[in-house]
C-alpha cells in the first residue's frame, strides 16, 4: 500500500457513491519509462493522467458501493497495489474539479452542474480580461477532414517531407542571396500602406498553420472537433482544437502534431521568398514579401519559443513526457510557497520525483519572468501605436496578473485557521518589509557604463573633392608621414579636358573683348562678365585638379586600411579616403545619454574614481587623469563603430547611411590619460571601449521609478 495509507480527510469522501462518467475512456501510455493511464472525456475532450494503481481503484467504483467499501475491498485483495487514503482523497478531488465523476446522490449531481456553470462563467470572464488571447469556437471540423483523408495522408507523409526539405532549402538559399534587400524592405513592414498586406498574409499563414495541426492529428486517428477564431493582441486569427493529440501513445507523433504548424509556415515562407525574388513591384511581390516575413519570424520567434504556450511548448511537453508542464510548474511554486512560507506541510506536490521537481522549478521560474517580459513588450508596442488602447490593456493586465491573484490570496486568508493566518500574514509582512528596505531604503552603488572610442586630439580626415580614378598609392596604411607629403594620386581625364576647354573659352573671350573695345562698345560689359565667370571656373578646375594629389595636412600616421582595394577603381566625390592621425596625443571620447546627465550633476566625479576598459584589453582597467563634459548636445557619433550598424550600443537614425547620426542627442565626455598610462600597443585611433563612471549610491527602487518617469515623458509626453 502506498504512502498516506490513512488520512484525516477520509471522512469527507468515505460515504460517497461515485463512479467515472460513462463518457470517460481510458488508454495505457508510458511517460519517461513509467506506465500511466490517460483518461479522456469524449464529451468535453478533457484529459487526465493517473497511475495504473489509481485507475484500478477508479474502475472498482461503481456508484453502488461507497468509496470506503470499495477501498477496503481493494485493500484486502491487493494490499500492495492499493493507493493510500490521502492519494484517493486528492485523486477524487481533482477528478471532481475536472467534472469526470458521476455522483449517485442528486445533491452531488446538482453541485456538478452548478460548478460547471461557475467554471464557464470564470472562463468567460477570463477571456474578457485576457486581452492577448480570446477564443470563439465556430463549427466542427472533424467531418470535413474525414472526407479528405487520402489527401491528408499525402500531405503529411514521407514524400511530403522530402518536398518540404527541398523547398525550405531553396527558400533559405534565396533569402541568403537577397539578405540586403530583405533587411531594407523590413523597415517598412509596419507602415500604414503595408498593414493591409501584413494582416492578409498573417491570416492566410495562420489558416495553413492551423490546418496543418488538424491534418497531422487526423492522420494518426485524433479528432478535431472545433474550428474557431482567436483574438491575439486585438488581431482575429483562426484556430483549431487538436488537443486529441494528447491521446496518441507515441510521443513523436504528438510532437509531430505540435510542430506541423511551424513546418507549414516555413514551407509557405520558403515558397513566398522565391516568388518575391522573381517578381517585380506589385501586389504579388508585396504579398509574397509579407508571407515570407510572417511565416519565418512568427514560427521561429513566437511558435518556436517553449516558454510561451504555443507550439514549441507542447512539443517540449511531449518530448520530455510531462503533460501540462506549465500548470504543474505553477503548482510546484505554489507548493513551495504554501509549504515554506505559509507552513502548509501537507500541501500536495505535483512533482513525482527529483527529475520532475527540477523541471517544474526551473521551467516555472523562466516562464514566469518571460511572460512578464512578453507582456510588457506587447503593452509598450500597442501603447506606442494606439495610446488609448494601450492604457486599457495596462489596466486589464494589472487586474488579471496582480489584483486577481491578490484577491484569491486574501480570500484564502479569510477562511484559513487563526494560526495559519497569523503565520501567512507575518511571512507576507516580512517579505513586504524586506522588499521595501531593499528597493527604497538601502542605497546601492551604481556606475554608468558609457561607450566611446579612442581619438587623436589632432586628426585630419580626407575626402575626395571630385570623382576620380585611384592611380597611385605612394604611402601604405600605417606609415608615418610628414606635412605636405603625397599620400595618393587620382586621375580624372574629364577634368583635364574641362580645363583645356575653359582655357580655350577664355582665349576666345579675350579676342572678342578686344574687338568689342575697338568696334562695338555695347558688347564690352557682357564679354567682361563672361570672362570673369570663365576665370572663376578655371580657378575652381585648377583646385580640383590639384586636389587629385592628396597630401598630408599634418604630421602623423596615415590611416587608410581599405584604400588599396580601390587601386585603379573609380572613387565618388565626398567619399572618405583616409585620415592622418597624431597618435602621440590620444583621448577617450564617451557617449553620455541625456537620461543619465542628471546622475552626474552638479559635477563630474574625480577622474581617479573612473576606469576605462578598451576592446582589446577588457581585463585591463586604465585609470584617467581628467574628465571633461563638452557643454553642448551633439547628434553625430564620433565613430560608426558606436552605432548599431557598427556593432555598438547606440541607436542610430534609420535614414542615415553613414551610421553616425544618433537617434537621440547626447553629450560627450572627454577623458584624458595620465602620462604613460596608455600602452603603446593600445594607442589605436578609433579603438572602442567602455568608460565606467561611478555615481552617488541610491536605492534601486528610486532608480527604477526615475527610469519609468523618463520613459513616460520621452515616449508619451506624460
Amino acid at each position: 500500500m502506498t504512502q498516506g495509507t490513512l488520512s484525516d480527510s477520509w471522512y469527507q469522501v468515505a460515504q460517497s457513491r461515485v463512479a467515472l462518467l460513462p463518457t470517460v475512456e481510458a488508454q495505457a501510455q508510458r511517460y519517461r519509462g513509467q506506465a500511466w493511464v490517460l483518461l479522456e472525456d469524449g464529451y468535453s475532450h478533457r484529459f487526465y493522467r493517473v497511475t495504473p494503481q489509481a485507475y484500478e481503484f477508479l474502475r472498482a467504483l461503481d456508484g453502488q458501493h461507497t468509496v470506503d467499501e470499495t477501498w477496503q475491498d481493494l485493500a484486502k485483495r491487493h494490499p500492495e497495489g492499493t493507493p493510500g487514503q490521502e492519494e484517493v482523497v486528492r485523486l477524487l478531488s481533482q477528478l471532481h474539479l475536472s467534472s469526470l465523476l458521476y455522483f449517485k446522490e442528486q445533491p452531488h449531481a446538482d453541485a456538478i452542474s452548478e460548478r460547471l456553470r461557475r467554471q464557464r462563467s470564470r472562463e468567460f470572464l477570463g477571456r474578457l480580461l485576457s486581452f492577448m488571447y480570446w477564443r470563439f469556437p465556430l463549427f466542427g471540423l472533424d467531418k470535413y477532414l474525414d472526407r479528405v483523408l487520402p489527401f491528408i495522408r499525402a500531405c503529411t507523409g514521407r514524400v511530403a517531407g522530402l518536398v518540404w526539405l527541398a523547398a525550405v532549402a531553396w527558400g533559405a538559399t534565396t533569402a541568403f542571396e537577397h539578405r540586403g534587400a530583405i533587411s531594407n524592405g523590413s523597415e517598412g513592414l509596419l507602415s500604414l500602406s503595408n498593414l493591409p498586406w501584413l494582416y492578409l498574409a498573417t491570416t492566410m499563414v495562420k489558416v495553413v498553420h492551423e490546418l496543418a495541426h488538424a491534418f497531422v492529428c487526423k492522420r494518426y486517428g485524433g479528432q478535431v472537433p472545433t474550428f474557431g477564431v482567436m483574438v491575439l493582441v486585438l488581431a482575429p486569427l483562426p484556430y483549431v482544437d487538436a488537443s486529441a493529440s494528447w491521446g496518441l501513445r507515441n510521443k513523436w507523433q504528438r510532437a509531430y502534431v505540435g510542430a506541423a504548424g511551424m513546418l507549414a509556415e516555413l514551407f509557405l515562407a520558403a515558397l513566398a521568398c522565391v516568388v518575391w525574388a522573381t517578381t517585380a513591384d506589385g501586389a504579388v511581390h508585396s504579398m509574397a514579401f509579407n508571407v515570407m516575413i510572417v511565416g519565418s519570424l512568427s514560427s521561429l520567434i513566437f511558435n518556436g519559443n517553449p516558454l510561451l504556450r504555443y507550439d514549441a511548448y507542447y512539443i517540449l511537453s511531449d518530448l520530455v513526457e510531462m503533460p501540462n508542464l506549465y500548470q504543474k510548474a505553477q503548482a510546484q511554486w505554489l507548493h513551495y510557497g504554501s509549504k515554506y512560507l505559509f507552513g502548509l506541510r501537507e500541501h500536495p506536490e505535483p512533482a513525482q520525483d527529483r527529475h520532475e521537481r527540477v523541471w517544474f522549478t526551473v521551467y516555472g521560474a523562466l516562464a514566469f519572468f518571460y511572460r512578464w517580459v512578453v507582456t510588457l513588450g506587447v503593452l509598450a508596442y500597442v501603447t506606442d501605436q494606439w495610446f488609448g488602447i494601450g492604457v486599457a490593456m495596462v489596466v486589464t493586465t494589472a487586474i488579471t496578473m496582480v489584483l486577481m491573484p491578490a484577491a484569491k490570496l486574501w480570500a484564502w486568508l479569510r477562511v484559513a485557521s487563526g494560526t495559519m493566518r497569523t503565520r501567512a500574514l507575518a511571512a507576507m509582512g516580512g517579505l513586504v518589509v524586506t522588499a521595501w528596505l531593499l528597493l527604497f531604503v538601502l542605497p546601492l552603488p551604481h556606475a554608468l557604463r558609457l561607450p566611446g572610442v579612442l581619438e587623436a586630439r589632432q586628426s585630419s580626415p580626407l575626402y575626395l573633392q571630385a570623382p576620380a580614378r585611384l592611380q597611385e598609392l605612394p604611402v601604405q596604411h600605417g606609415q608615418h608621414v610628414r606635412k605636405g607629403q603625397l599620400l595618393a594620386r587620382f586621375d580624372n581625364p574629364e577634368l583635364s579636358l574641362q580645363l583645356e576647354l575653359i582655357d580655350s573659352q577664355i582665349a576666345e573671350s579675350r579676342v572678342q573683348l578686344g574687338l568689342a573695345l575697338s568696334g562695338t562698345p555695347a558688347e564690352v560689359a557682357p564679354l567682361q562678365a563672361r570672362l570673369q565667370a570663365l576665370e572663376a571656373r578655371r580657378v575652381e578646375a585648377v583646385k580640383l585638379l590639384a586636389s587629385l594629389e592628396v597630401r598630408a595636412p599634418q604630421d602623423g600616421e596615415w590611416v587608410a586600411p581599405t584604400l588599396h582595394e580601390r587601386l585603379d577603381a573609380w572613387v565618388d566625390r565626398a567619399q572618405p579616403i583616409g585620415e592622418v592621425v597624431d597618435r602621440s596625443a590620444l583621448r577617450f571620447a564617451a557617449v553620455l545619454p541625456q537620461a543619465d546627465v542628471a546622475e552626474l550633476s552638479p559635477a563630474l566625479p574625480p577622474a581617479v574614481a573612473t576606469e576605462l576598459r578598451l576592446a582589446g584589453r577588457r581585463g585591463q582597467a586604465l585609470h584617467l587623469a581628467a574628465l571633461r563634459m563638452v557643454p553642448y548636445q551633439r547628434q553625430r557619433l564620433m565613430s560608426p563603430s558606436l552605432g548599431f550598424g557598427g556593432g555598438g550600443d547606440v541607436a542610430i537614425r534609420p535614414d542615415d547611411s553613414s551610421g553616425t547620426t544618433a537617434a537621440e542627442a547626447f553629450f560627450e565626455i572627454q577623458a584624458e590619460f595620465a602620462p604613460g598610462e596608455l600602452p603603446a600597443d593600445l594607442a589605436m585611433h578609433g579603438m572602442t571601449g567602455v568608460l565606467r563612471v561611478p555615481v552617488a549610491p541610491k536605492p534601486l527602487g528610486r532608480r527604477l521609478w526615475a527610469g519609468l518617469q523618463q520613459l513616460l515623458q520621452h515616449r508619451y509626453g506624460l
